[in-house]
């Protein structure tokens, strides 16, 4: 099936898309699920002009856009495609938010406990509920809970990577891949995206499921013992929570082929501005600086 989206040059951005055609609803390959997965129908403006007065950053790529009319702030090699590192983990919550609900439960596998390098500590056996895991996924970036939604949610984990790649596609993500729910390098078959494409999966995201954005601003929480799994204590490693006014997550990632990557969303009066940076070696100042740009392109101190 082909879709075409009209995409509108010029001005006419901050609506959403429609796209044309006799298009029968787009299923989700679960098929026993039978829900219809969403299209992406909005895509940001076109860079326009020169960037006058833009940080100079080292980082390899960035994206910082306004999300409610499209307007581009910041743009610097927006459609390379580079590795993402655990950026691919919000892919990995979408989908299970998308099928599952928040006090559904999964059970940790062995081979979901032994997943390293960062990660909850889960122990085989254990029983947890996606929104417990969301939480290690956006504060701690766990590698074992991703692990633990994509083995379970299908019941296969390739069947999870292909649903990904599913996605992608739905989602006008064209230039990306997904070889894994949790974004470690494998060898000679590793994610990647782009930050453009980055901020199409995570606006949609945000504005499908606005509660993701409460796990992304959590600084801390404890998760206490139950009868199902252990006491968990978790802190936020995104340091702009705490030092930047407005930022409420939304993503970190590195490996050492993709280098520190970022998605930043940061809320300021009536603007949100959503950030992507890929292959960054200081994401923290950089993502400072860029936000302090976007907000002053605004008119927002």
């Amino acid at each position: 099936m082909v879709v075409i989206f009209i995409l509108l040059i010029g001005g006419f951005f901050g609506s959403e898309f429609l796209y044309k055609g006799d298009l029968k609803p787009l299923t989700s390959p679960l098929a026993d699920v039978g829900k219809n997965v969403g299209l992406n129908q909005w895509f940001p403006q076109q860079v326009l002009g020169v960037q006058t007065g833009a940080p100079e950053i080292n980082a390899k790529s960035a994206f910082f856009i306004e999300t409610n009319f499209g307007q581009v702030l910041y743009e610097k090699k927006s459609h390379d495609k580079l590795p993402i590192a655990s950026l691919v983990k919000i892919m990995t919550a979408l989908l299970a938010v998308e099928h599952k609900s928040l006090d559904d439960n999964f059970t940790v596998s062995q081979t979901a406990a032994d997943m390293e390098p960062d990660k909850m500590e889960l122990i085989a056996g254990e029983k947890l509920t996606l929104r417990e895991l969301l939480y290690g996924i956006f504060l701690i970036s766990a590698n074992d809970a991703a692990e633990v939604l994509a083995e379970d949610l299908t019941g296969r984990r390739a069947e999870f990577i292909q649903l990904m790649n599913s996605k992608a596609l739905q989602l006008g993500m064209k230039d990306s891949y997904f070889a894994n729910p949790t974004g470690l390098d494998e060898d000679g078959n590793n994610s990647y995206s782009s930050a453009y494409e980055l901020v199409l999966l995570c606006r949609y995201a945000i504005r499908h499921y606005p509660f993701l954005v409460d796990f992304s601003k959590t600084e801390h929480i404890i998760l206490p013992q139950t009868k199902d799994h252990q006491d968990y204590d978790m802190y936020s490693g995104i340091n702009l929570l705490t030092t930047y006014p407005g930022v409420v997550g939304f993503k970190t990632g590195f490996t050492p082929e993709a280098g520190l990557t970022l998605v930043t969303l940061a809320r300021k009066g009536s603007h949100e501005v959503l950030g992507v940076i890929l292959g960054s070696g200081d994401r923290r100042d950089e993502a400072r600086e860029l936000l302090d740009y976007s907000f002053k392109k605004l008119g927002v101190q």
